[in-house]
C-alpha cells in the first residue's frame, strides 16, 4: 500500500472534451498526464515516469526470482536509461492493405488512419509549424509521417520527467506556479499522448525513429506489438512489454520465443488474447461490486453494461 496512491483526476478548468468519437481517447489523454504531472508533484526524487494505461499484468509474476536483486526488475531502470541513451523509438510502418475502418460511409485503411493520429500529435507539438520547418530533426519527423512509422507502445512508455516539464511548459506557454497538476488542467491534450512525447525528444532531443519493419513486419493497424503478425521477431528488440496478443502468438509458436535474458517485464492489453490471471472471474466480480454500488446511488443507466 504505501507503494501505490490512488488519484481522482480532477475536470480540466476549460471543460471535458466534446469531440464526437474522439473524446473518451482526448480523456485517456489527460488522465495519464495528470498522473505524470502528480509525480512531478510529489517531491519525490524520480528520473522517469511510465504513461500506463489499465489493463496491465506482470509476466511470469508466479515465477521465483523475478523481483528478487538480480532478477529481471532489478534492471528497468537501467533498461529504461539504455533505451533513452540510445535515442531512438522503435516503430513499423503500417500497412495500407492489412486492415480497414468505415467511417461515415468512408473506407480508411490503417495507414490512412495512423498517419491522420501521427500528423495530429505533430500539430500538437509544434504548433502547425513542422511543415514549413526544414531542420533535421523536423526532417526526421516527416519521415515518420511520410512513412506512417507508428511508435506508440511499440515499448514500454517511459518519459524522462525534466524532459516531460519543459514539453508542458513549451505547449502551455506558461509555468507549473501553481504546481504541474494545474498546469496539466490547464492545458488541452492531444490523443496517443506518448506519441507527442516521442516527437518532441526527435525535435529538441536528437532522438530518431528506428524503422524495424523488417524484424517486426508491417503493422495492420496501431502498434505492431498490439496485434503482431505471424512471425515477428520481437525478442531481437527486447521489449520491457508485450501485449496480451503477442503473448499467446508467442505460445503457441506463431512468434519467436521472447528474450531469457532481458524478457519483457510486463502484459498490456492483458484483457485481450487468452485469459490471464482469472481475468474474466475477476471482471464478473469487479461488476457485481460495482453495480451493488451504482444501486446505492440510485444509479441504474449501466445495468445492462454490468
Amino acid at each position: 500500500p504505501e507503494l501505490w496512491t490512488g488519484i481522482v483526476v480532477p475536470k480540466p478548468q476549460r471543460g471535458w472534451p466534446s469531440q464526437s468519437g474522439l473524446k473518451d481517447q482526448v480523456i485517456a489523454a489527460y488522465k495519464k498526464w495528470y498522473g505524470l504531472t502528480y509525480m512531478m508533484d510529489s517531491g519525490a526524487v524520480s528520473t522517469y515516469g511510465l504513461m500506463l494505461d489499465s489493463e496491465l499484468l506482470i509476466l511470469n509474476s508466479d515465477s521465483s526470482g523475478i523481483c528478487e536483486a538480480n532478477g529481471p526488475w532489478s534492471r528497468l531502470f537501467d533498461r529504461i536509461k539504455s533505451n533513452e541513451d540510445a535515442k531512438n523509438f522503435p516503430a513499423a510502418r503500417v500497412s495500407s492493405t492489412m486492415a480497414t475502418y468505415i467511417f461515415g460511409g468512408a473506407t480508411k485503411s490503417g495507414k490512412d488512419y495512423d498517419k491522420n493520429i501521427i500528423q495530429q500529435s505533430a500539430n500538437y507539438v509544434t504548433r502547425h509549424s513542422w511543415r514549413q520547418c526544414t531542420t533535421a530533426p523536423c526532417m526526421e519527423l516527416k519521415r515518420q509521417v511520410r512513412l506512417c512509422l507508428f511508435s506508440w507502445w511499440t515499448d514500454l512508455p517511459w518519459l524522462n520527467l525534466t524532459v516531460a516539464g519543459e514539453m508542458l511548459q513549451a505547449i502551455a506557454v506558461s509555468t507549473p506556479k501553481d504546481g504541474w497538476q494545474d498546469l496539466a488542467s490547464r492545458m488541452s491534450f492531444e490523443r496517443f499522448e506518448y506519441i507527442g512525447y516521442q516527437q518532441w525528444c526527435v525535435l529538441h532531443h536528437n532522438f530518431t525513429f528506428r524503422d524495424v519493419t523488417n524484424i517486426t513486419g508491417e503493422a495492420k493497424w496501431g502498434s505492431y506489438m498490439e496485434d503482431p503478425q505471424e512471425g515477428a521477431r520481437l525478442a531481437e528488440l527486447m521489449p520491457l512489454w508485450i501485449s496480451g496478443q503477442a503473448l499467446e502468438r508467442v505460445e503457441k509458436g506463431k512468434i519467436p520465443q521472447l528474450s531469457t535474458h532481458d524478457p519483457p517485464l510486463l502484459v498490456f492489453h492483458a484483457d485481450q488474447g487468452e485469459e490471464l490471471a482469472n481475468r474474466n472471474q475477476n471482471r464478473k466480480d469487479f461488476a457485481s461490486v460495482l453495480k451493488v454500488l451504482l444501486h446505492k446511488q440510485k444509479r441504474f443507466e449501466f445495468d445492462n453494461e454490468l
